[in-house]
């Protein structure tokens, strides 16, 4: 008898702070992927990642609502593989480019968005730095 896992998320692609043009870009790369595809609100940066991704055990925060100026696109509950395909597609769609970008992990879920992406923005940071001081 196999065992079922029950409240498991489903596999998703968050994206927050994109302009109409870009989510109706992404609604196209999530159906394509058969991925869902959450748009999250403005005023939700103060909020955990793993309630934003719809893991079991995370609640809406009481905190104020705050929202955050920068775009981030974060991928749920996805293998290797299918999060490679989504970046392709979203490359090969016009959107390419994005700095900002983390898959849901053990270490970031408790995060709320507005500190994944500080921390995501400070990696990319030391990244290109190093990419810079080799190509010196």
């Amino acid at each position: 008898m196999r065992a079922r896992i029950m409240n498991t998320p489903k596999e998703k692609l968050l994206i927050y702070g994109f302009d109409e043009e870009k989510e109706e870009k992404f609604r196209g790369v999530a159906m394509r992927m058969k991925t869902e595809l959450a748009v999250l609100p403005p005023e939700s940066a103060g909020e955990q990642v793993g309630y934003l991704a719809g893991f079991p055990g995370f609640y809406s925060s009481d905190c104020e609502k705050t929202s955050d100026s920068r775009q981030c696109v974060i991928f749920s509950c996805m293998d290797g593989k299918k999060l490679s395909r989504i970046v392709d597609d979203m490359r090969s769609n016009g959107l390419g480019g994005i700095p900002l970008k983390a898959a849901v992990t053990g270490a970031n879920q408790t995060m709320t968005l507005t500190e994944l992406m500080n921390e995501l923005e400070k990696e990319h940071r030391i990244m290109h730095k190093e990419k810079e001081d080799k190509d010196v």
